[in-house]
């Protein structure tokens, strides 16, 4: 059975999730959270509003409140996956609810100014940009595989569903009490999640490789989704759809007033509409849809109809009806995130979980970013009916991206680490940062077997690139064809034993089919080998600096390389 088909063959119930207590708790608090973060932003703006009415600094908010997840997510996914998470999130979340009632405070004794405010929605923002990649990494820490898929749409039902309440609670709380509450009541909205945090027992990973440094935790991160062909597509295809989608944020606010015809109330009621699509598809579309069809299934579905939505609010005067092409938009909304989260946190390890989180939600509001102001500057110029139209039309096209970009949700791969690679057997222990170091996997392969080899081959490549390999290959013995040398080149001593921890029970299955083709008495022999200068092997063990770049030819082939290869079968015709 194809991966694809697989997908849905242990769905579940869409409740299922809620009967795990950790889980339930960490739900039922992200879900208070959100509640507290939407009443908070509606505070943000209206504050502002009565400090200075100024259209720059209105929007100057929205941008305080995002700058830092385009400036912090990289940095946040490595530094959730090098910390322990748990009190990793625990600082973050303590941050939060420290601006938030800072924010209270200020407002309260009336000390708050346009720059303070802009100067404290701009800490929350870093608080929730460096909170983000490791909150979203806990639940494929928490919920069986199995399970997943139904935790994120419950994930998504408490974010749209405090979407959808989250504002008009903000708006009772401003009218009766004002933004100071709003302030107070989501600072302590963060202590239910600061109380599950410190409550969880979260099992401990032995690490026996030496511990990453920041910097090489940036590259690797960025490199294994560089690598992973499943990451890719769903980054594409996020980012495709939420430039598309966002038409819809860019307008309904102008949509609602200048051509509806709406007050505020009548805008509240259409997100509230967007927001109760979001919900219903969670408790009862989406559990439904994934027993009869595949993850690029439904979101190719969900994409063509979210079109047609966009199309069909351009084409009514206003009224009852226009919240259901809003219904069905949150409808689509839901089916099409849901998944593609599934897509991420199912396909990257977990000692890359929050990177590969990080780089995805970089985009994501990277693109919401951009196609705010591309709709709007398409709406300035058409008009915002015929904005609408072009976004739907754009939408359709890009839902063939379905075609050639499938995506694929890896629920059934086990990416637990294998600890099938035993630590080297060497006489000279390289220092951690020397480097680069060779490995080569020698093979005898039959004649008969070697173009299905060499096809199998290849599929060690993307593993090994994504654990932090810089170049790969496999090469024949020209005077004995039956020969095969799989070669990779890793930055240093410690990145190679990075490596061995991270080989993940579902890669060391796909080395065991290569591995089969070998006709030697046993394993394919490996041999390791550290760059060899004046430096090392050294005599008093002394550290060795740190590795230099080295030049390459022109197909970006180290020189070094010819030359160890060259000496090598020199060594080796001379002894033969």
């Amino acid at each position: 059975m194809s991966e694809s088909k697989r997908e849905h063959s242990n769905h579940g119930k869409a409740w299922d999730p809620l009967k795990l207590p950790l889980f339930r708790a960490i739900w039922t608090a992200s879900l208070i959270s959100s509640l507290g973060t939407w009443m908070q932003q509606v505070a943000n703006g209206w504050l502002m509003t009565t400090l200075k009415a100024e259209p720059f600094m209105v929007s100057a908010v929205e941008v305080a409140n995002t700058l830092p997840m385009a400036l912090l997510a990289l940095p946040a996914g490595a530094l959730a996956d090098l910390i322990d998470r748990r009190r990793y999130l625990l600082l973050t979340q303590s941050w939060m609810l420290i601006a938030s009632a800072i924010m209270g405070v200020l407002t309260y004794t009336d000390r708050m100014t346009p720059h303070l405010l802009l100067a404290c929605t701009f800490a929350m923002g870093i608080g929730v940009a460096l909170n983000s990649p490791g909150w979203h990494s806990v639940t494929p820490e928490v919920v069986p595989r199995p399970s997943l898929s139904n935790a994120i749409a419950l994930n998504g039902l408490a974010l749209n569903g405090a979407r959808a309440v989250g504002p008009a609670l903000g708006g009772a709380v401003l009218l009766w009490l004002g933004p100071a509450a709003a302030f107070f009541l989501n600072s302590a909205s963060f202590l239910g999640v600061i109380m599950v945090l410190a409550s969880w027992k979260r099992q401990k990973r032995d690490h026996d490789s030496p511990p990453e440094r920041f910097g090489s935790a940036l590259k690797v991160g960025l490199r294994h989704v560089r690598h992973s062909p499943h990451l890719r597509t769903a980054l594409l295809r996020s980012t495709s759809f939420i430039v598309c989608s966002s038409a819809l944020w860019a307008t309904m606010p102008l949509l609602c007033s200048k051509v509806y015809g709406f007050g505020p109330q009548g805008y509240g009621l259409m997100v509230t509409g967007f927001g109760a699509g979001a919900v219903l598809s969670a408790l009862f579309l989406l559990p439904r849809l994934r027993v009869s069809f595949a993850v690029n299934q439904i979101v190719t579905g969900a994409w063509l109809v979210f079109a047609a939505s966009l199309f069909w609010l351009s084409q009514i005067p206003g009224g009852p009806i226009a919240g259901l092409p809003m219904f069905l938009a949150g409808c689509c909304w839901l089916c099409i995130l849901a998944n593609l989260h599934l897509v991420v946190q199912s396909s990257a390890p977990p000692w890359v979980q929050a990177r590969a989180m990080s780089v995805y939600l970089l985009c994501f509001f990277g693109a919401a970013c951009a196609g705010s102001a591309l709709w709007g500057a398409v709406a300035q110029k058409m008009g915002l009916l015929p904005s609408l139209e072009v976004a739907a039309g754009v939408l359709v096209l890009t839902s063939l991206s379905g075609l050639v970009a499938p995506l694929v949700a890896n629920v059934e791969r086990n990416l637990e680490p294998s600890k099938a690679w035993p630590h080297p057997e060497i006489t000279v222990e390289p220092p951690l940062e020397h480097g680069p170091v060779l490995v080569t996997v020698e093979y005898q392969i039959d004649p008969i077997d070697a173009e299905a080899f060499r096809e199998a081959a290849e599929g060690l490549r993307t593993f090994r690139m994504q654990n932090g390999v810089l170049q790969w290959g496999i090469f024949v013995d020209i005077a004995d064809p039956t020969k095969y040398r799989e070669v990779y080149l890793e930055e240093n001593w410690g990145s190679h034993l990075r490596q061995h921890e991270r080989v993940s029970a579902f890669e060391t299955e796909t080395a065991a089919k290569v591995y089969a083709f070998h006709r030697g008495p046993e394993m394919p022999p490996v041999f390791h080998y550290a760059y060899c200068d004046q430096r090392f092997p050294s005599k008093d063990g002394s550290p060795t600096p740190q590795p230099r770049s080295y030049p390459t030819t022109e197909h970006g082939v180290p020189l070094w390389f010819i030359d160890d290869l060259n000496i090598y079968e020199s060594e080796k015709e001379a002894s033969s």
